[in-house]
């Protein structure tokens, strides 16, 4: 699978590094590609274990990345749990458009 990420801004070259450094911690992430200010990550499915993905959201969830994209996880069974309105993930992940801030996330509503 690959899963489709927007980067945020980087503090220092060694903000960035760490970044990098996290992904390659999970097992289940085989690689990583950028293209422009998006991040390609080619994630294993079945080597992506509940914790493993509970690391990936929280990096995510560090760097100010969009969680939007990790909605596909919450149909699979397995992950169910990312359903849960009461995890600090929820509002960000679903939210159709969302800002974030430093230390602070909350969900928008846009109106046409």
């Amino acid at each position: 699978m690959i899963l489709k990420v927007e980067l945020g801004s980087f503090y220092s070259r060694g903000d960035e590094r760490r970044l990098f450094e996290g992904f390659k911690e999970i097992a289940a992430i085989r690689d990583v590609k950028g293209v422009g200010r998006e991040l390609m990550l080619e994630i294993e499915l079945a080597a992506l274990s509940k914790e493993a993905l509970r690391e990936l959201l929280a990096l995510l969830w560090r760097y100010e990345i969009p969680l939007a994209p990790l909605r596909a996880f919450a149909e699979k069974k397995k992950f169910s749990w990312l359903n849960d309105a009461r995890g600090y993930w929820h509002s960000d992940m679903f939210a159709e458009h969302s800002v974030s801030a430093p230390g602070k996330r909350q969900a928008l509503s846009i109106d046409a």
